[in-house]
């Protein structure tokens, strides 16, 4: 509504009228391809990244350690 020229305010208040009342149909055929966009999440790359940081901890480490606190305590 608004890229036809509707004032936001009131594209605002007709949307909303349109989804109390059960009619509101949302077009679908989304246009977005910048990063982060709906259209373009970038899942792969945020995946990748997650994983190259978890790669950066030593868990090893920590398991070692309370594998020797548990026998420790048995």
């Amino acid at each position: 509504l608004v890229l036809q020229g509707e004032p936001f305010r009131e594209a605002y208040r007709l949307v909303g009228k349109e989804i109390a009342e059960g009619t509101y149909a949302p077009n679908r055929a989304l246009a977005h391809t910048h990063e982060g966009s709906i259209g373009n999440l970038c899942n792969d790359q945020i995946e990748g990244m997650m994983d190259e940081l978890l790669m950066q901890f030593e868990f090893e480490k920590v398991e070692e350690a309370v594998n020797k606190l548990v026998s420790l305590a048995v």
